[in-house]
């Protein structure tokens, strides 16, 4: 399975800029076919700008737009790299063409772009977003007078504050059920907490939780642990007192997992629980097999089959799913704002 780390896009209104209306028809058109626009960096030789090549170092792309939603868009980038091979005792050169995967939600008002976390390609998601807004912004700036950002999506830092603020549109919160620590590492970090005296501290049920999630990694399973209202119609409204939420709380905080709060339009905000300083930047990331990834550009599935259309259409359905838990909606400055 593959991280990849939410970024988003965010449109910034320069001074009296062109067709701002159609920004995200704009950026269809860069993405409309892989010969549309150009990654690279640093200045080309004049050879180069002989050939109409404008960097000397090019990033070779793809494109693939999702026929479930065409405004979605998967590109497939790659980062040629120099690497010394010795061969019959000769030293050489071979070239090493690493790529990773990023994902673009253009549909209308969503601003998400997933960039898969590949250090064999990039040495973060954050070199290639720096890569693809230098690209995107000369393009725009040129012909329309304004640019974008690409930003990275952090952890909210405290889940009882983006709890109260959703408070009227909680609808389910999901915990964990697989954790990176043993259980006794887990243990011992309980034990630390204890000592802070937390009211929502609890940790009565934390060893049978941990024996079910044992068995479930067994028996190879995978899941959350999802807490809704009996009562589908109300909120699920901020609860520290009951001994079930108290333990499931205190788990999620000794393993510095986040917690999922999903709300009624589908929405998911991703945090911790009262986390420390040190969790407070970091970056959402979601896991995703990139081999369905590879299927939609070879036609051919993980086994080497040919990929018939059920075979693409659920691949294409997982990723309009995580993308809806990746939803960044518009937060651009409007033009009727922006006039004094």
């Amino acid at each position: 399975m593959a991280k990849f780390a939410t970024y988003y896009f965010k449109y910034n209104h320069e001074f009296a800029p062109y067709e701002w209306g159609n920004r995200q028809k704009h950026l269809a058109a860069l993405f409309a076919e892989d010969s549309n626009i150009v990654f690279g960096e640093g200045e080309p030789t004049e050879e180069q700008r002989a050939q109409g090549i404008p960097y000397r170092r090019v990033f070779e792309h793809r494109i693939y737009h999702l026929k479930c939603n065409p405004d979605i868009i998967l590109m497939q980038i790659a980062n040629s790299i120099d690497v010394p091979m010795e061969k019959k005792f000769e030293h050489k050169v071979e070239k090493n063409e690493p790529s990773l995967f990023v994902i673009i939600d253009n549909r209308k008002g969503l601003r998400t772009i997933a960039i898969q976390n590949r250090r064999k390609a990039f040495s973060a998601p954050k070199r290639v977003a720096d890569i693809l807004a230098g690209e995107i912004n000369q393009v725009l700036f040129s012909r329309y007078c304004y640019s974008l950002t690409i930003l990275p999506e952090y952890y909210p830092e405290d889940l009882f504050k983006a709890w109260e603020e959703q408070q009227k549109n909680a609808n389910a919160l999901r915990f964990p059920s697989s954790y990176e620590m043993s259980d006794g590492e887990i243990m011992r970090k309980v034990e630390e907490l204890k000592m802070q005296g937390k009211e929502f501290f609890d940790d009565c049920l934390i060893p049978s939780i941990l024996t079910m999630a044992t068995e479930a990694k067994k028996a190879k399973y995978r899941g959350k642990y999802t807490v809704m209202p009996d009562d589908k119609k109300t909120a699920l409204y901020v609860d520290k007192t009951t001994v079930f939420m108290r333990n499931l709380l205190t788990l999620a905080r000794a393993t510095n997992e986040p917690v999922e709060i999903v709300t009624k339009g589908g929405g998911t905000f991703r945090c911790f629980v009262e986390s420390d300083g040190g969790d407070t930047d970091k970056i959402v990331h979601h896991k995703f097999d990139d081999r369905l990834l590879e299927m939609l550009f070879k036609g051919k599935r993980p086994d080497g089959q040919k990929a018939e259309s059920e075979d693409i259409d659920k691949a294409e359905a997982m990723i309009v799913e995580m993308l809806g838990g990746m939803k960044h909606v518009s937060e651009d400055v409007e033009e009727a704002e922006d006039v004094a």
